[in-house]
């Protein structure tokens, strides 16, 4: 049985599906290289995962899946993404519609499709990208109009990786043009589409720098007609049936990455050793050491967050920043991690013999396809933005003693002063003293003084008026921060409460 690196959370199940797969993967890498020589699609290996069960670790055991929640898809996806198009077609199957049709398909709905999607007797794609919507997910064009029982989807889809060899097809359609359900995002829809439906076609299939074997294309869509039937969630709710599967998809895209990692780390273990230079193996180079310790770390840490992050939806969290960090970090790590390959292996690491510049290519495609690094960091950081962990104000309160601002849980000097404009300019003028670039909010003023919040922002009207503050409003023209002016400095204390020095100073520079 091949090594398999586990953690001490997963199931004993889930430990022995990672030993089955990645031996799955070991017997059968030969018939995975020869497809990628061959650039054609490896039907066969796929229908092999399919009968071995592997396409089924998301799915409940009632639907005859292996119940191994996002973790189980997580170590399918590393182990098959050793096998090329085998990976990414895995990983696209898992995101067209699982998690979607688990959250918002009605039972009827689950025991049409998820049997098929745990036995794989069904290769799945997702269809969100347009020739008008790619990050922008929310500018969907492609159209889905009701008739009577039916709907009639008219437009294009691009970018989906599986297109023309899967059979299932998870879409998003916009079904309202009123400019409210668009300020809503209530006007999308999610609906499956069966390949063979009556004028729904592939276009083209796009000619990428990587997934040599593993077809992305373009889809048109005319006068498609499906039931209601394959309609997921309720109408105009196709956003949040989106948004619902980002986290899962996430995690499962970075998921695909990290086996071809190891792929590399044992690659450049074989090819330094052998690889003689200046009458000794570079292995015993210490700046290659260091490259490979560098390699090493990086899959490590980005193995270790990304089941992390699925051991957090297993527990039915939505780790939506963890699993946007995940992503990023894998795909990041994966440029990073092939570049310095590359470089190691120098101009070995440039043929296609060896399996660096593939992965490199891959690797870049991996910064864009299912979120770019730019969405990932955005998410990231606005999710973040509204953690009240992340939101706790920092106080410095000044210090006669050490003569400096220290943080301190101290009321201001200031608290419990009357408020009139005398008392609300010194309050923001000795900030300067403390914070010299920044801005105070009102809640900072508020705090330092106490009382009324309409007293406060009157006063503080009053004061922008005279000239004595700033005010820096927000697009509803509402005071969000405040500054006080030279005018207002000057007004507040006399200059000398605003200088300082440190103790070494010499005397005779000052002026």
């Amino acid at each position: 049985m091949v090594d398999v690196d586990t953690f001490f959370w997963w199931s004993d199940e889930q430990k022995e599906f990672a030993k089955k797969v990645a031996q799955f993967v070991e017997d059968n890498i030969e018939e995975a290289e020869y497809y990628f020589w061959k650039q054609k699609f490896p039907h066969s290996i796929v229908k092999k995962v399919a009968k071995e069960g592997f396409f089924g670790p998301g799915v409940p055991k009632k639907y005859g899946g292996l119940e191994l929640g996002a973790t189980g898809g997580c170590i399918a996806a590393e182990q098959l993404g050793r096998l090329y198009a085998v990976g990414h077609v895995f990983t696209v199957s898992m995101l067209a519609g699982l998690e979607q049709i688990l959250r918002f398909g009605t039972e009827e709905q689950n025991r049409m499709w998820l049997p098929s999607i745990a036995d794989g007797s069904e290769i799945g794609a997702v269809c969100i990208s347009e020739p008008f919507a790619g990050s922008d997910a929310a500018n969907i064009m492609t159209t889905a109009t009701k008739d009577g029982d039916e709907w009639v989807l008219n437009g294009k889809k691009r970018m989906i990786t599986a297109a023309g060899v899967a059979d299932r097809y998870f879409i998003y359609a916009k079904t309202s043009d009123d400019p409210e359900d668009r300020k809503q995002y209530a006007h999308i829809t999610s609906f499956v589409v069966k390949k063979g439906t009556p004028g729904f076609s592939l276009e083209k299939i796009n000619p990428l720098m990587g997934f040599d074997n593993a077809p992305n294309g373009y889809l048109d869509f005319d006068n498609a007609r499906i039931p209601d039937f394959n309609r997921v969630g309720e109408v105009g709710k196709g956003w949040a049936v989106m948004m619902a599967g980002l986290n899962f998809e996430r995690l499962i895209g970075s998921a695909v990455l990290m086996g071809e990692v190891k792929e590399i780390i044992q690659f450049l273990f074989h090819y330094t050793k052998r690889r003689i230079q200046f009458n000794r193996p570079i292995n015993r180079n210490t700046n290659i050491q260091f490259d490979i310790a560098d390699i090493i770390t990086r899959y490590k840490m980005a193995k270790l967050f990304s089941y992390h992050t699925a051991y957090q939806l297993d527990s039915g969290m939505e780790p939506m920043i963890e699993a946007s960090i995940a992503k990023m970090m894998n795909t990041e790590y994966l440029v990073e991690i092939t570049r310095k390959a590359l470089q190691i292996c120098g101009g070995d690491g440039l043929t296609k013999f060896y399996p660096l510049e593939r992965v490199y290519r891959e690797a870049k495609i991996g910064e864009i396809v299912a979120g770019t690094t730019e969405i990932q960091k955005l998410i990231i950081y606005r999710f973040s933005a509204m953690l009240p962990r992340w939101n706790v104000p920092i106080k410095f309160r000044w210090n006669d003693e050490v003569n400096a601002p220290l943080m301190s849980k101290r009321d201001s000097r200031f608290k419990g002063l009357e408020i009139n404009e005398e008392n609300l300019l010194k309050v923001i003028a000795h900030d300067y003293k403390i914070n010299p670039g920044i801005y105070m909010t009102l809640d900072d003023v508020r705090e330092d003084i106490g009382g009324s919040r309409v007293k406060i922002k009157q006063g503080i009207e009053s004061l922008e008026n005279q000239g004595l503050i700033v005010c820096h409003r927000d697009r509803s023209g509402k005071i969000g921060l405040v500054k006080a002016t030279y005018k207002g400095l000057s007004k507040a204390f006399p200059k000398d409460y605003y200088r300082w020095f440190p103790a070494w100073y010499d005397e005779a520079d000052k002026f």
